[in-house]
């Protein structure tokens, strides 16, 4: 069979599916761009949760005319993983501490104007020379042992150098190494970004292979990081153990141990965010609420208390969205912000067939700390990792040890973090979790409950004090722990996971997760179905109102 044999069979893949959808809803769906596909009236859309995904979808078609409304099951907070809580005055951001492509022209940037937030919502760079910091090892009172302290600058090229000044040894191998990231980022970002809004994944992996615009060589090392772990891609450069904790060091954001993470999502993923790092000047408590008023302004709803049960169906179309008070609300369309399993409940319908595994957990510590210690104030514009020396086996992380890595944040350095005339600093720290061991300390009753979460913040202080904030202690105002169990009675999601799906290469090789025999007017834009994130999310909103209004952001 050749190429273009090859091509066809996925164009008629791709066609089928679509003609599919076209002739249950009665609509264009071969559209030219810019065609809408729906016509002009407005549509009456349920969005299910305040996640990213669903707040961002549900702004972006507020903002065109359609009646949105938001049904958020936690009954006080908006932002699934995004939520923010408030101890003492001190806010706290339960999920991102700082995104990427909000630059000038970026996709982030356009949708705040498109909104209409860009002006209440200003984005700030993260520190150029340092916009992440790693604390590698731990220091003993006695004895022999090993640091590391390393600030990330922003840019790959940046962080080569900056590796190869501090491992001049290593040179030649980290110069093939990034090379290779690069060229990699670089592909994928001028092929598939500017493709995948209108192509199925399918017919979109058949035109890279058939373009003649790419090196046959860069083919075939992109489709082999497709295939490979994380290790297995540091493997072929022979990168020590040291060098491998620095540059995997922003792993944990991924819950996922190099021998597992996907090779490609890792090489994207950190070529996104040293293209910019931003944060939002007034938090992401304020960012959340603005999209609320965007729905809001336009005519639509966000509620909170609204567990949503059950999706009524007629003629294979979701009618009508249940809730557990037994309020219900009428619907044209649903953009569902919860996983695909539990989607797919809503519908009374069995789940076994979906093939997706939810990330793992991770723990949150929310730390109040007496104003005054310096190095909390020079964390403006940064977050730190602290890590013990060894990969991290986020699938066996024994929750009752202490954790092997800590993700580092501080809300009130970044300025929004607390009242004006709270003169305290907040510190927000993220630990590998595991759920299935927390659920079982929790099923023991509150005092093990009680006993594991002071021993974890115990844990967590030591190291601090230890090894990134001398002094911490003597500050100590209050901790809070919100286990993987909080998390899932918070959000609701699968396992309490933290970051969607897991990205490994098994399920980063899936791609979207496909939602066959769904109503055609059930829409899932979650990080569980897609992918992690709130560049992703905005990435999913905005494809969204592409592939049904013709509109672009």
């Amino acid at each position: 069979m050749n190429l273009n044999e090859i091509i066809e069979i996925s164009k008629k893949k791709s066609e089928d599916r679509l003609k599919k959808i076209r002739d249950e809803l009665s609509i264009p769906f071969f559209k030219i761009k810019g065609q809408p596909i729906w016509n002009g009236t407005p549509k009456r859309i349920v969005v299910i949760g305040s996640g990213i995904g669903g707040m961002a979808s549900g702004a972006l078609f507020a903002r065109i005319g359609h009646q949105v409304s938001v049904l958020e099951m936690n009954r006080e907070l908006i932002g699934g993983h995004g939520r923010c809580l408030t101890f003492q005055g001190l806010s706290y951001s339960m999920g991102p501490q700082y995104v990427w492509e909000f630059g000038e022209g970026k996709l982030g940037d356009r949708f705040l104007r498109y909104v209409d937030i860009k002006d209440s919502d200003p984005f700030l760079p993260m520190q150029y020379d340092g916009f992440e910091r790693f604390f590698i090892g731990s220091r003993k009172s006695e004895g022999n042992y090993f640091t590391a302290d390393f600030k990330v600058p922003l840019g790959l090229d940046n962080f080569r150098n900056a590796l190869k000044d501090l491992f001049p040894e290593e040179a030649e191998r980290l110069d093939a190494l990034f090379d290779e990231m690069i060229s990699i980022y670089n592909t994928y970002k001028s092929f598939f970004r500017e493709n995948s809004a209108t192509e199925g994944r399918f017919l979109l992996a058949t035109k890279f292979l058939a373009t003649s615009k790419i090196p046959l060589a860069m083919k075939l090392k992109l489709g082999h990081c497709l295939t490979i772990p994380v290790k297995e891609f540091f493997d072929q450069f022979r990168i020590n153990n040291l060098l491998r904790r620095i540059l995997y060091g922003h792993g944990g954001i991924f819950a996922e141990n190099e021998a597992e993470m996907s090779a490609i999502a890792y090489i994207i993923g950190t070529g996104n965010y040293h293209t910019g790092a931003w944060y939002p000047e007034k938090g992401f408590a304020h960012f959340f609420d603005s999209l609320a008023s965007v729905i809001r302004k336009n005519g639509g709803s966000v509620e909170t208390g609204k567990k949503a049960v059950r999706l009524e169906t007629k003629d294979n179309r979701v009618d009508g969205v249940i809730c557990e008070d037994g309020s219900s609300y009428e619907c044209d369309f649903v953009f569902s912000d919860i996983s695909p399993r539990l989607t797919y409940s809503l519908l009374g319908r069995q789940t076994e067939a979906y093939d997706y595994t939810p990330s793992h957990s991770i723990p949150t510590c929310c730390i109040g700390i007496e104003g005054g210690l310096q190095s909390i104030a020079d964390m403006k514009g940064r977050n730190y990792w602290w890590q013990d020396g060894n990969e991290v086996d986020y699938r066996n992380t024994d929750v009752t040890a202490a954790p092997q890595m800590l993700f580092i944040a501080s809300p009130s350095a970044n300025g929004f973090g607390k009242a004006r005339e709270n003169p305290n600093d907040s510190l927000v720290v993220f630990c590998s979790g595991n759920y299935h061991q927390e659920k079982m300390i929790y099923e023991a009753g509150a005092q093990a409950i009680q006993k594991f979460k002071t021993k974890l913040a115990d844990d967590i202080v030591d190291i601090l004090e230890k090894n990134v904030f001398p002094g911490i202690k003597s500050k100590l105002l209050f901790v809070e722990i919100l286990s993987s169990m909080d998390i899932e009675k918070d959000t609701g999601g699968e396992l309490g996971n933290a970051y969607g799906r897991r990205m490994t290469v098994k399920e980063i090789l899936k791609g979207a997760i496909d939602e066959e025999d769904c109503p055609p007017n059930l829409f899932n834009v979650s990080a569980t179905k897609n992918s992690p994130g709130i560049a992703s999310g905005i990435f999913t909103a905005g494809l969204l109102l592409y592939e049904l209004t013709g509109i672009e952001i």
